[in-house]
């Protein structure tokens, strides 16, 4: 065969070849993205404005492809006896068929009316449209004709129509634990979380076909209470959240995460992983956590600096977050003002600052932490983590990885001080650079601008403090002579596999 032939047959593969991955590119841009109705309005306890807009951003940051339609209604219910109307679409024939899944964060408490409550049922078992209930619907139809009541708990999975009364609205936060880690929609999810406001849905009755994720502990009733389950009702998936009455709760990193991972395993689009199903993760991804907001609420300053209290639980006079809305300390402060609100100055004696937050009260074990940090010439600093807080020097618990490009006589960025060192360092002063470290079981990784720096496995003899237990996350100011920023610290936590 001669040469003109070999040619012509590799252009015929080559073109079969690129025709298929154009085949599966055009049919990866084409896929229908995933329909989303979200229903919410209604009565004057619940800030509904906001939050449409909280849970519409925030899945669209979380996920990729889909399409969010908002029926906002009853803003003007502003008593407990204006809250019996009805949501327009409801009264349409078949208005559940266009979507792929249905959100109900609405409070339209006083509706009496048994074919209304039936019917919204009816529509989602005709055209099999899974259902997400967020907090009030929980609570909702209790006072309708009939037996409509119960058909709609049968629907929610639960029977529920009273929550924790002492102090309220302003009752006290409360400890969300996780009862199934490895159940997809929890995957990702802390297994311990102090929610930042209260009012906790009492559950009557969880039905016995529902499956509980997490529970609370209710001081009121001495006892837990569900606060988010799944289940089937008449072949519908239903995934259900007790969680959001307050801006603060509802718009909570924490709760986003869940609501997301709840939309997609009632889709059907949730991986066993709690990974999004093909082409639905977004830029931020599921299971994020951001660990700073403008003070530095949770975290707690070496040295005496600051007076922090850190109280039970499960205690009615506690005290949260620990660093009582402090913005600075001696060596760590928000920079302050519009371009720079979320940057955080290191610059002063030696100091470390320590995570004791919501989130797991900084228990981490398996987890991904990144962070973007910038650093002046001759600066330096570091990242701790499974370590623990200590009143002054170095902490004797976990690892440091190290931040420094120039400063002489200490690691690089990138090296597990004293156990993997970088011998360059893999960024310059005066940028930007992401930095992003993840345990898993005995192994490290540490990247830099998403290029690999350093992978370190502990040995099997390690021992002592300094080792991969488990602890939280500490940053470092090593003297009045450095100079370092960071900025948006976020953890993503993995399962213990154990």
């Amino acid at each position: 065969m001669n040469t003109r032939s070999n040619k012509k047959i590799l252009l015929f593969v080559f073109t079969l070849i690129l025709s298929g991955s154009l085949m599966q590119f055009a049919a990866a841009q084409n896929t229908d993205p995933l329909k989303i109705l979200m229903i919410t309005g209604g009565g004057p306890w619940h800030d509904y404005a906001t939050q449409k807009d909280q849970i519409r951003e925030g899945l669209l940051e979380r996920l990729s492809n889909i399409e969010i339609t908002t029926d906002y209604e009853g803003a003007d219910t502003l008593t407990m006896e204006s809250t019996d109307f009805q949501f327009s679409r409801h009264l349409e024939e078949d208005w559940a068929a266009e979507f792929d899944v249905v959100i109900y964060n609405h409070c339209n408490l006083q509706v009496k009316d048994e074919a209304y409550v039936k019917g919204i049922v009816a529509e989602h078992v005709k055209h099999q449209v899974p259902a997400v209930m967020l907090h009030c619907p929980i609570h909702l139809y209790q006072y309708a004709k009939g037996d409509a009541a119960d058909v709609w708990w049968d629907f929610t999975g639960a029977v529920s129509y009273v929550h924790e009364k002492e102090n309220h609205p302003n009752t006290s936060p409360y400890t969300i634990e996780v009862l199934e880690p490895h159940h997809p929609i929890m995957r990702n999810n802390p297994r311990s979380w102090r929610t930042p406001a209260g009012e906790l849905y009492l559950i009557v009755d969880l039905h016995d076909n529902a499956t509980p994720l997490s529970h609370a502990y209710s001081v009121e009733t001495d006892s837990y209470t569900e606060t988010a389950w799944i289940h089937e009702y008449q072949g519908v998936r239903v995934f259900t959240s007790s969680l959001g009455h307050h801006n603060a709760s509802m718009g909570s990193d924490v709760n986003l995460n869940l609501i997301a991972s709840g939309v997609l395993w009632a889709a059907g689009k949730l991986e066993e992983d709690g990974s999004p199903g093909p082409g639905l993760e977004g830029e931020r991804g599921l299971g994020w956590i951001s660990l700073l907001d403008d003070t530095l609420n949770g975290w707690i300053e070496s040295g005496g600096v600051v007076d922090w209290r850190a109280g039970t639980w499960y205690g009615r006079k506690m005290e949260w977050p620990t660093i009582d809305n402090a913005s600075a300390g001696e060596s760590f402060r928000h920079m302050g003002g519009s371009l720079y609100d979320d940057t955080l100055i290191v610059e002063g004696g030696q100091r470390n600052l320590f995570y004791d937050g919501l989130i797991a009260g900084g228990y981490f074990r398996n987890f991904e932490f990144k962070v973007d940090v910038y650093t002046y010439p001759g600066s330096a600093s570091g990242v701790y983590f499974h370590t623990r807080y200590e009143e002054d020097g170095v902490p004797a618990f976990g690892y440091e990885a190290q931040i420094n490009a120039s400063r002489a006589g200490e690691s690089k960025t990138g090296s597990l001080v004293g156990a993997s060192e970088v011998k360059t360092a893999p960024h310059g002063d005066n940028e930007w650079f992401s930095y992003y470290i993840k345990v898993d079981g005995k192994k490290v990784t540490v990247k830099v601008d998403g290029e690999t720096v350093n992978e370190f496995t502990e040995p099997a003899d390690v021992d002592g403090p300094a080792k991969l237990h488990w602890g939280t996350i500490g940053l470092e100011s090593v003297g009045a002579d450095s100079r370092v920023y960071f900025r948006n610290p976020m953890i993503r936590l993995l399962p213990d596999n154990n």
